[in-house]
């Protein structure tokens, strides 16, 4: 911990801080999503800024946000509203941590040689390796986005493979956060009727998802077991 300077205690804080904001947005949805929404383009602008510096300062986590995303402007500009703002929040928080981290935590890994294996298999690799690692990191619903972030930052992921593939391995999650949250806003003035449609979009989307999470596990596996130089 000493060696690692202050990426250690940033590293065990962004673990459990920021679900502690999203708690509390998500608190206060059913007065932010109308408030946005009333203000038109002016909302989504005021969405994109606030959102994206406290998801790059790790205060809220992206699925409160792509929840109010989608209560605030529905499902079709509300994902890629999200998509936007998320993958921009990613950027803040790769310099933040690339700031706190310098050389430290490379400099533990290279001593342990597991630890440098598992370093150059995943990320030491052709751009198109890095890329796919980091898309295949970011697609399960449960991936910590911050954590992720500090992570990927102090192992110096380059910048390009590391934004490409936060924006396509997000996706999938934010599509079900937006368009659960947007189908659960729009129960409250559809015909009970109508709700099937929704209810059924929700449950086919989390299984979806749910795929995509244990391919992308599997695959990390299957990268991580491949020799070096394979």
């Amino acid at each position: 911990m000493k060696r690692l300077g202050a990426a250690g205690p940033v590293g065990i804080v962004l673990s459990f801080w920021p679900p502690l904001g999203g708690f509390i947005l998500l608190a206060f949805l059913t007065r932010l999503g109308p408030w946005l929404r009333v203000h038109g383009q002016e909302g989504w602008l005021i969405y994109f800024l606030v959102a994206g510096v406290l998801m790059g300062l790790s205060f809220i986590p992206t699925y409160s946000c792509a929840i109010l995303a989608g209560w605030a402007f529905g499902f079709a500009v509300g994902w890629p509203l999200a998509m936007v703002t998320i993958t921009a929040a990613s950027v803040i928080a790769y310099a933040l941590g690339r700031w706190i981290c310098q050389d430290r935590v490379l400099e533990v890994i290279r001593e342990r040689p597991s630890w440098n294996v598992i370093h150059r298999a995943l990320l030491g690799q052709k751009s198109a390796r890095t890329f796919a690692v980091v898309t295949l990191l970011r697609v399960p619903p449960t991936s910590p986005f911050a954590l992720a972030n500090f992570v990927l930052a102090a192992a110096k992921v380059p910048l390009i493979d590391y934004t490409l593939g936060t924006l396509v391995g997000i996706a999938p999650r934010t599509a079900l956060a937006t368009f659960t949250a947007a189908g659960l806003e729009q129960l409250q003035f559809k015909m009970k009727s109508e709700t099937w449609v929704v209810v059924a979009g929700i449950v086919a989307t989390v299984v979806v998802c749910v795929i995509l999470g244990a391919l992308a596990k599997r695959a990390l596996k299957q990268i991580a077991d491949t020799p070096h130089g394979a």
